[in-house]
C-alpha cells in the first residue's frame, strides 16, 4: 500500500478484501471475533482517518494497517459460518414451533370449551344414574337380608337341634341304672366334670351341678346341666384311639439266609410236647369259666370330647331364590352405570384441568418452548442417566439399574432480567444426607435439533444442565450482499 491513492479507496477495499463486515452481519459479535485477529486494524483505520481529514484531504502515500492473511483466521471464518448457519435454521424452526403452538393453542382452547359445556350435561346424568341406582338398592337389600335372616334362623335351629342331641346323647351315657333320671352319684362317674380342681368330682359338686340332691330328667339337664358340662364332658362312646403313624419309608432289609437247624434231641422233644399238652389245658379251663357266665373286663374307652359339627357345605348360605337374584342383577346394572357415569365424569374434570394449566402457562414471549411440555429427554454418562421433562421434574438413575433420585420439579424461568426464557430452575428435588434439597438449572441453548447436551454438579447437590433447542435461537441480523452483488461508485 505504498503507492499514492485516496484512503477511501484504500479502506474500501481493505473491507471488501478482509470480509470482515460479512462475517459480522451473520452472526452477532462475530466481528469481535474476528478483528481480534487484527491487532487493532479498525482503530489503526479509524486514527488514519482523521488524520486524512485534519490534513484537508486524501494524502498519499499513506501506510494504511492491512489485516493479518486469511489462512491465519480460516478456522475462526469457519466457525462463525458454522454458527450462523445453525442459528439461521434453529430461527427458521421456532418460527414453525411458534406458528405450531398458535394453531394448537386455538385446538385447545376450542376443546376446553366443549369440555366444559359438556360438563354441566354429565353431571346431571350422573345425579341421575345415582337416584336410579339407590332405587334399584332398596328391593335389592330387602331381599337379601330376608334371604339371609332365614338362612340364619335355620343355622341357629341346626345348630340347636345338634345341642339337643348332644345333650340326649351324654344323659343316656349318663344314666347308668337307665331310669330316665340322672343322680349325683351317677354324674360322679365323670370326674373330668370336677368344679374345685382336685381332680375328682365330690357329691356336693354334682348335687350343685344338679340343682339340688334330687335326681333331674332329661328336659331339667338340657335345660340347667347341660350348658354347664357340655364344655368339660368326655363322652364314653367315642373312641379315641389315636391313629397309628404310617410307618416312614425304611430300606428293606437285606433277606438272610437262614441257619441250619441241628435236628432235635430226645430230651428236647419230649419237653416241647409236654409244654403243648400243658397250653391245651388253660385254654380248656378260660373256656370253661367263659360259659359258667363270667365276662372279661376290658378297659374302659379313653374319655373324649362330644365332635361338633366341622363347617362345610351345610354352614354356607345358599343361593338366592330367583325373585332375590332379579333384585341383585337390576341393582348391579344401575350401579355399573353410575361408576361409568361417574369415571367418565373425573376423567372429563382431569382433562379440563390440564388443558387449562396447559393453555395459561408461561412457554415464552410467543410460546415457542409449548412444543417441549409433554415431552422427555435423556442424557447417559458412565455412572447415571438423567432425564429431563421440561415444566415437570429432572431425576437421575443409576446406569446399572436402581431407584431414580428426584434433581427438582418445575419452579420457574431463572434467566436473567433481559433474558428471562434463557434458563429454567428446578427445586424441591430430594433431599442431600446432611443437606439441602436437590435443584437443577437448566441452560437453553440456541441448537437445530432439542437435545441434553451436558449435566455437571458444580456444587453439591445443585446441578446444571444444557439444552439446546431451536426455540432459543435469536433471530438473525439480515445478511450483507457478498462481494460482486452490486458495485461500488
Amino acid at each position: 500500500m505504498g503507492e499514492t491513492c485516496p484512503l477511501s479507496l484504500l479502506l474500501r477495499t481493505a473491507m471488501r478484501g478482509s470480509e470482515t463486515k460479512r462475517a459480522a452481519g451473520r452472526w452477532p459479535g462475530g466481528s469481535a471475533l474476528y478483528l481480534s485477529q487484527c491487532e487493532g486494524w479498525w482503530e489503526q483505520v479509524s486514527r488514519a482517518l482523521l488524520e486524512e481529514a485534519d490534513l484537508g484531504g486524501p494524502q498519499c502515500p499513506l501506510v494504511v494497517p492491512v489485516c493479518p492473511p486469511r489462512e491465519k483466521g480460516q478456522k475462526e471464518r469457519e466457525t462463525l459460518q458454522q454458527m450462523a448457519e445453525v442459528t439461521r435454521e434453529g430461527f427458521r424452526l421456532k418460527k414453525i414451533l411458534i406458528e405450531d403452538w398458535k394453531k394448537a393453542r386455538e385446538e385447545k382452547q376450542k376443546k376446553l370449551t366443549e369440555l366444559q359445556d359438556g360438563k354441566k350435561s354429565l353431571e346431571d346424568q350422573v345425579e341421575m344414574l345415582r337416584t336410579v341406582k339407590e332405587e334399584a338398592e332398596k328391593p335389592e337389600k330387602e331381599a337379601k337380608d330376608q334371604h339371609r335372616k332365614l338362612w340364619e334362623e335355620q343355622q341357629a335351629a341346626s345348630r340347636a337341634q345338634r345341642e339337643q342331641e348332644l345333650a340326649a346323647n351324654a344323659f343316656q351315657e349318663l344314666d347308668d341304672d337307665m331310669d330316665g333320671t340322672v343322680s349325683a352319684a351317677e354324674l360322679q362317674t365323670h370326674p373330668e366334670l370336677d368344679t374345685d380342681g382336685d381332680g375328682a368330682l365330690s357329691e356336693g359338686e354334682a348335687q350343685a351341678l344338679l340343682g339340688g340332691d334330687a335326681p333331674t330328667d332329661s328336659t331339667a339337664f338340657y335345660d340347667r346341666v347341660w350348658a354347664a358340662i357340655r364344655d368339660k364332658y368326655r363322652s364314653e362312646a367315642l373312641s379315641t384311639e389315636p391313629p397309628v403313624p404310617s410307618a416312614p419309608d425304611l430300606p428293606e432289609p437285606k433277606e438272610e439266609q437262614p441257619p441250619v437247624a441241628s435236628p432235635p434231641s430226645e430230651d428236647e422233644e419230649e419237653e416241647e410236647e409236654e409244654e403243648e399238652t400243658e397250653e391245651e389245658e388253660e385254654e380248656e379251663e378260660e373256656e370253661e369259666t367263659q360259659g359258667q357266665g363270667e365276662q372279661p373286663k376290658e378297659p374302659p374307652p379313653p374319655l373324649v370330647p362330644p365332635q361338633t359339627a366341622s363347617p362345610g357345605e351345610e354352614d354356607k348360605m345358599p343361593p338366592y331364590d330367583e325373585q332375590t337374584q332379579a333384585f341383585i342383577d337390576a341393582a348391579q346394572e344401575a350401579r355399573n352405570k353410575f361408576e361409568e357415569a361417574e369415571r367418565s365424569l373425573r376423567e372429563m374434570e382431569e382433562s379440563i384441568r390440564n388443558l387449562e394449566q396447559e393453555i395459561s402457562f408461561d412457554f415464552g414471549p410467543d410460546g415457542e418452548f409449548a412444543y417441549l411440555y409433554s415431552q422427555c429427554y435423556e442424557l447417559a454418562t458412565n455412572e447415571y442417566i438423567y432425564r429431563l421433562c421440561p415444566f415437570k421434574m429432572v431425576s437421575q438413575k443409576p446406569k446399572l439399574g436402581g431407584s431414580p433420585t428426584n434433581l427438582g420439579t418445575w419452579g420457574s424461568w431463572a434467566g436473567p432480567e433481559h433474558d428471562k426464557f434463557s434458563a429454567m430452575k428446578y427445586e424441591q428435588g430430594t433431599g442431600c444426607w446432611q443437606g439441602p434439597n436437590r435443584s437443577t438449572t437448566v441452560r437453553l441453548l440456541c441448537g437445530k435439533e432439542t437435545v441434553v447436551t451436558s449435566t455437571t454438579e458444580p456444587s453439591r447437590c445443585e446441578y446444571l444442565m444444557e439444552l439446546m433447542t431451536p426455540a432459543a435461537c435469536p433471530e438473525p441480523p439480515p445478511e450483507v450482499p457478498a462481494e460482486g452483488d452490486h458495485d461500488e461508485l
